[in-house]
Parts: structure tokens; sequence; C-alpha cells
């Protein structure tokens, strides 16, 4: 038994992951399609396999009104709030406080980090096989944010902080996309 998504060429993985069931958490098919695991899993297996989620993001955005790329927003927050398991205090402050690009390298970051090859065995074949699994434990989610939140301060060493507040309006009130 394989992975789909092991073997299935990025290109066609992108199409897979710019939908709904990925970037509207208003949507029925956010809700009813899998689970948020599910969902961590194959965006992970993506990153992992080099795929960039700023394009998979691009892509769904690509037309959309605005009230659907809003969501895309407190997407990103839903997944990191899952893959930090609410360990990082005010994560929400601080991530508002990141550009989109950031926000979404963090994303792929902790992806990375978190989502893991594990073995089970099937007892009919009587052979083991590969899948993967979100396992957020043993991962320094503080350090990662830690290391985003540098790059930031490296590039933007001359904010105001009127340009930071302008920033959180944004992620609070608009679309990025």
């Amino acid at each position: 038994m394989t992975n789909y998504y092991e073997n299935v060429p990025l290109e066609e993985f992108e199409q897979i992951l710019a939908n709904r069931e990925y970037w509207d958490n208003g949507s029925c098919e956010w809700e009813n399609y899998s689970k948020m695991t599910d969902k961590l899993v194959r965006l992970g297996t993506f990153v992992q396999r080099g795929g960039n989620l700023n394009q998979v993001i691009a892509l769904y955005a690509e037309g959309r009104e605005y009230t659907y790329r809003v969501t895309i927003q407190h997407c990103i927050e839903k997944y990191l709030e899952a893959l930090t398991n609410k360990r990082i205090l005010n994560l929400m402050l601080q991530l508002f406080q990141l550009e989109k690009g950031e926000a979404v390298k963090l994303l792929a970051e902790l992806l990375k980090a978190c989502v893991k090859k594990s073995y089970e065995y099937d007892k009919y074949k009587k052979e083991y096989y590969t899948i993967r699994i979100v396992e957020t434990k043993n991962v320094n989610v503080e350090g990662i944010l830690e290391s985003i939140e540098e790059e930031h301060r490296q590039t933007h060493h001359d904010e105001t902080k009127e340009e930071t507040k302008a920033r959180v309006m944004k992620w609070i009130w608009e679309s990025w996309w």
C-alpha cells in the first residue's frame, strides 16, 4: 500500500491542493471532505517534496472574489494553531506582525518539521508500508517562529510602529491575495 500523494507530479498536486477544501474554512468542502490531520499531511507531503505553498495559494486565489480570498488567512491561522498545539502564547499577535510570504514560510517550515514518515504493518500482505503522520510533540515550534521573526527584523530593521500597525490591520480586515 503506497501513499497516492507521494507519486503525484507536483504540478498535479498543486491543482489538488488549490481548492476550497484547503483554503476556505467557511465552506462545506473544508468541513466535509477531509480532517485537519489529513490536510496537514497532504500539505506537508507537498512541501517536503519541494512544492511551493505560495504558488498553491496564488492559484487558489486567482480570479476569486474577496470573500473567498480572505479565508486564506484564516486557514493559515488554523493550520498554524494545529501545528503548534497552541504552545505559542499570542500566536496570532506574532503572526500579524509578519508579511504574507513570511507567514506562508512559517507554515511551510512547520509542515516540514511536523509531518513525518511512519510505518504500519499489513498483516494480510505481511509487509510494512509507509504512511505520513503529524507529530508535533518534539518539534521546536518556538525556534522556527523565532528564526522567521529574526529574518523579518533584519529585512524590516527600520520599520515604524505605524507600518507594523498597518500590516496588522491588513491581516485582520483585508485580503492579501
